[in-house]
């Protein structure tokens, strides 16, 4: 599996490249601007350089790939981020989910392919760097967009995160003089020095811990029995179900090239989820993202609940019946005598 270091900056720059035009569709789409995006310079991430252009808040869209964050900071200092994404109400949301998968599909090269997405405001984009663990050797890269007006903007690529799930968990915060027996394995913030140095090597009179934030708090999926892992392994087909309908055999039989079958459904009606052997799950409308079609799920359906009758049997009824033991639910109950 290739490694998401700064080995991968080639890669990405040409994954950029190339789906940028896509990602310039996306954007406008979402927000309602028209811009052009070009890779720009990219590196090794230091936190000294970074700290006056990531110091206020911004739109983060990030991606989770094998347990690590890569992320995209739109700062607010652009002029690219609308009032209403601070916000977002169910329209915004699904807005801003598929944006970030749209950019997920277009900007991480293929050997990334991001596992899930996630877009939001953020009040301080660089603390949240710090919350969600960024390595000592992270990456990034500038890219380029270009304005309508024609004035041209940064935005920034970074990876990796160790604890991507804590980026957008503000309730976790980073005080300036913050004790870190208050908040284990926090680092103390100091605004005029900042918590990490790149420099290669791990600077322990800054932050005195490589831990960002208290991992006993994180439950995930290691956290799970092992055969419970075993199941969430594995992989089951997910099917959307534009419609169906019933044919004697003989109009089946007469099926051929250019034959034409007519549903009972209309084109806007929701789409029927179903996995595994066609168990069905929930509805869901069919959407476009790039030049692929996908859905977005509407509804779920929960399980069934199933209670099966218990007989009450009154005393001394046992007695009279012993030709057979009695049931109830399956288990036999015989004769106590």
């Amino acid at each position: 599996m290739s490694e998401l270091s700064i080995a991968a900056l080639s890669s990405f720059i040409e994954s950029v490249t190339s789906g940028s035009e896509e990602a310039s569709s996306a954007f406008q789409r979402t927000f309602d601007i028209v811009v052009k995006i070009v890779p720009s310079v990219g590196g090794v991430y230091n936190v000294e350089a970074f700290s006056s252009k990531l110091s206020g808040g911004g739109l983060g869209v990030l991606f989770t790939f094998g347990g690590r964050g890569i992320i995209v900071l739109i700062p607010e200092s652009t002029g690219l981020v609308p009032d209403w994404c601070s916000n977002p109400d169910a329209t915004g949301k699904s807005k801003l989910s598929t944006f970030a998968q749209e950019w997920g599909m277009n900007l991480v090269p293929e050997a990334f392919f991001p596992e899930d997405y996630k877009a939001a405001i953020i009040s301080d984009m660089e603390r949240a760097l710090v919350r969600a663990g960024i390595e000592l050797s992270a990456t990034y890269l500038d890219l380029k967009l270009t304005k309508p007006d024609g004035n041209i903007v940064t935005i920034y690529m970074i990876w990796s995160l160790e604890v991507p799930s804590e980026f957008f968990n503000e309730e976790v915060k980073l005080v300036d003089g913050v004790d870190s027996e208050t908040i284990p394995g926090l680092p103390k913030f100091d605004s005029n020095k900042p918590p990490l140095l790149n420099t290669g090597v791990p600077n322990f009179e800054s932050f005195g811990t490589t831990d960002f934030v208290d991992r006993e708090k994180q439950k995930g999926i290691d956290d799970l029995p092992g055969y419970s892992r075993s199941l969430l392994k594995v992989k089951i087909p997910v099917a959307a179900v534009l419609a169906t309908a019933r044919k004697p055999i003989k109009s089946i039989l007469e099926l051929g090239v250019g034959s034409v079958i007519q549903f009972d459904k209309s084109c806007e009606e929701l789409l029927e989820v179903e996995v595994g052997q066609k168990i069905s799950i929930g509805s869901a409308e069919a959407v476009k993202v790039g030049d692929k079609f996908g859905f977005r799920i509407h509804s779920m359906l929960l399980p069934d609940e199933r209670f099966r009758p218990v007989e009450i049997r009154r005393e001394g009824e046992y007695n009279t019946k012993k030709e057979s033991p009695q049931i109830i639910g399956k288990a036999p109950i015989k004769s106590f005598n």
